[in-house]
């Protein structure tokens, strides 16, 4: 039998889990027993399914157990301070790895899932279009990974995994109606959160900080899939990250008009978290 290349975003680890994973070993306080019970989950779960997955996103120290990163610490503290964005940071955080390491294929699922639900705009969440949506991704991984589609390990319990994540974003884009859920773009998203999405664009296309990138349609739908974000809500995007990091008045952003060009941004640096909350 073919040994398959797994893809899969395991359904364990949820955001309220990860808040309480976040607020414990921020106060040191690493009792597996402990936070299993908090967790509602197996302490072998949270050591074999959860841990891994928070050391795979650079969340938990690979060496110390217990230990955050700095990405960690971030994450804790935006939980602090501006816990209605710890959904959005884990969604990019999740989105963006494949684009810098290839080996975090279940990034690059993630990544293709939203961008499948962002193309269709709104869509009712049935059994029927999840199954498509895998389909999807699996005949994208296999172009890009160079496998067959028999050797790529993703499903619909996958996509729960995927859902688990998208639900927790503000605003947010998986909404219920009736028995049913459906998937809808979103108008706005918080500054922090559109600052370093442009920052991975920045990244993303080896771009040299503080200087302008034209907003080419294919830029701008690069932005609007990572961030779920409708086009229609990308100016009001723009101006909300201008009014909050305004480069006129010291800031790290701007963005403008220039005539025979069009629209451009500019990303003075790369902030890190601390510096944005």
């Amino acid at each position: 039998m073919t040994k398959k290349l797994t893809f899969h975003l395991q359904q364990n680890t949820t955001l309220s889990r990860v808040a309480v994973i976040l607020e414990k070993f921020s106060a040191r306080q690493t009792d597996i027993e402990e936070l299993a019970v908090l967790c509602n989950l197996g302490a072998t779960v949270l050591q074999k399914n959860v841990f891994p997955f928070l050391r795979n996103l650079s969340i938990l120290d690979k060496q110390t157990q217990g230990g955050l990163t700095t990405l960690g610490q971030a994450a804790a503290a935006l939980h602090q301070s501006n816990p209605e964005l710890l959904g959005d940071f884990f969604h990019l955080v999740i989105y963006q790895l494949h684009c810098f390491d290839s080996s975090k294929r279940f990034s690059y699922a993630y990544a293709t899932v939203c961008q499948q639900l962002w193309q269709r705009k709104e869509v009712v969440l049935a059994p029927g279009e999840k199954k498509a949506i895998v389909g999807e991704v699996i005949s994208q991984a296999a172009v890009k990974f160079d496998l067959a589609t028999n050797e790529i390990a993703f499903s619909d319990s996958s996509i729960a995994g995927v859902l688990n994540w998208l639900r927790s974003l503000s605003p947010g884009v998986i909404k219920s109606e009736g028995k049913s859920e459906y998937f809808s773009r979103r108008y706005f998203c918080a500054a922090p959160i559109f600052i370093k999405a442009v920052d991975t664009i920045y990244r993303q296309r080896q771009q040299i900080l503080g200087t302008k990138i034209l907003l080419r349609e294919d830029i701008k739908n690069d932005i609007c899939q990572m961030l779920l974000l409708d086009p229609s809500g990308l100016d009001g995007a723009l101006d909300n990250a201008k009014c909050t990091y305004d480069y006129d008045q010291g800031g790290l952003f701007d963005w403008g008009y220039e005539g025979g060009y069009g629209q451009w941004l500019l990303l003075t640096k790369s902030p890190d978290w601390h510096e944005l909350i």
